[in-house]
C-alpha cells in the first residue's frame, strides 16, 4: 500500500497504525510499499507508529504539492516523509 493511500485512510478513520516497509527489495523510482497492522497487535519491533496528527499534517503537505511531485512523495521512505512534513509545517 502506498503512503498517500495510508495517510488518507488514517485521516478518514481517525485512527493510527503501525507501519513498516515491505521485506522485498525496493526498486529506486517506484513507490514504497508498506505493511500495516493495528497499534495494539503483537510485537512492535521494527514498526513505526503513524498517528492521526502526523498523518493529517502529511496529507496537508501532500495536497499542497503539484501533481508531478505527488508521485515523488510516494517514492520517499516514511521516515524521510515525516521529516519533510515537519520541515514544511514549521
Amino acid at each position: 500500500m502506498e503512503v498517500s493511500r495510508i495517510i488518507k485512510e488514517i485521516v478518514e478513520t481517525k485512527g493510527c497504525v503501525l507501519i513498516r516497509p515491505r521485506k522485498e527489495e525496493h526498486v529506486k523510482g517506484t513507490p514504497w510499499q508498506y505493511d500495516l497492522k493495528g497499534p495494539f497487535q503483537g510485537n512492535k519491533h521494527g514498526w513505526t507508529l503513524l498517528d492521526l496528527f502526523t498523518a493529517s499534517a502529511m496529507l496537508n503537505v501532500y495536497n499542497a504539492l503539484k501533481d508531478e511531485n505527488k508521485t515523488k512523495f510516494n517514492q520517499l521512505h516514511i521516515n524521510t516523509l515525516v521529516n519533510f512534513t515537519w520541515k514544511q509545517i514549521s
